[in-house]
């Protein structure tokens, strides 16, 4: 449900906020159990942030797939990655399929990866019913599994990652939808225009604004706008939460969270995140480097091989 300010500020907005009272209740699972961790950059210190114009960018897919190659070396049994559309899940699979040049030799990102753990990808035209059975069954046999996914897909509702099915969940970029899409473009101003009518209608009623200053017709569109914005941040935030939530399904259940885009970073976004999330994110890990990811993960998971 989190964020929930569009079901204040849209399904009641007849009321004043500070006639509405919200409840959000922690997870069942103790601190121990949980790291959550914002990656802002990768082993070579190349900086991660996956807005829509940077999502081609070569070096920074390499640097995903180096980052993921260290994780899948600490992290025992599944690692589920959520990307951000099917189409970069498409990009990055075939990037990281290239063979690497003559100068450096070896093998390509997507054959490294597979020496580490058994690959699978979420399709558009296939069920994921026979792609969780074989995650499942690599799983069980004590090879491990890579499981790429996307936010809002299929296996971001409805299935659960539990216990060695989701050991990492893996959260890359913010999935914004397409602002410019007819759809998106009726439901802000839908947002901005219901926000502005209440906006004028609190400041023609008797005891307008609740004893705030009246507001100028430049500071209530500036709100409408803000309104809107806010609405189109939450849905992709929602979208976020909801794959988080994945993993982590019971009280002895313990996984790590991370968010690969120096975004997650900013108070805005982190403030949209579960409450629960929010009290495991280490503190500043923006600001720490991958290396020390990688120390704080290995001991978090060597700490729990005898649970």
């Amino acid at each position: 449900m989190s964020p929930m300010s569009d079901y204040t500020s849209h399904l009641f907005s007849y009321l004043f906020p500070s006639q509405i009272t919200t409840l959000s209740c922690g997870h069942v699972i103790p601190a121990s159990n949980l790291v959550a961790w914002n990656v802002s950059t990768g082993p070579t210190k190349g900086e991660f942030e996956f807005t829509f114009k940077n999502r081609g960018n070569g070096e920074m897919m390499d640097e995903l797939g180096r980052a993921l190659l260290n994780i899948c070396t600490v992290v025992p049994d599944g690692v589920v990655v959520f990307s951000p559309s099917y189409a970069f899940l498409d990009n990055i699979v075939k990037r990281w399929s290239l063979p690497p040049s003559s100068a450096t030799g070896g093998k390509s990102i997507w054959e490294r990866l597979a020496g580490k753990k058994v690959l699978f990808r979420e399709k558009k035209e296939v069920g994921v019913e026979d792609v969780l059975a074989e995650y499942a069954k690599a799983i069980d046999g004590g090879k491990g599994g890579l499981l790429f996914s996307v936010v809002g897909g299929k296996m971001s509702e409805g299935i659960n990652f539990s216990d060695r099915l989701g050991r990492c969940v893996v959260i890359v970029g913010l999935p914004f939808p397409n602002i410019n899409s007819a759809e998106w473009k009726a439901k802000i101003e839908y947002i901005e225009r219901a926000t502005l009518e209440k906006l004028t209608s609190e400041g023609e009623s008797e005891g307008g604004y609740e004893g705030r200053e009246k507001m100028s017709r430049e500071d209530m569109t500036k709100k409408a706008k803000d309104a809107g914005r806010e609405f189109y941040e939450n849905a992709c935030m929602r979208a976020v939460n909801q794959s988080v939530g994945r993993a982590i399904r019971h009280r002895e259940d313990y996984a790590a969270i991370l968010m690969v885009d120096r975004r997650f970073g900013r108070e805005g976004i982190r403030g949209k995140l579960p409450g629960w999330i929010r009290e495991g994110l280490v503190a500043d890990a923006g600001e720490k480097s991958f290396a020390q990811l990688m120390g704080t993960l290995g001991v978090f998971f060597r700490g729990k091989k005898d649970v």
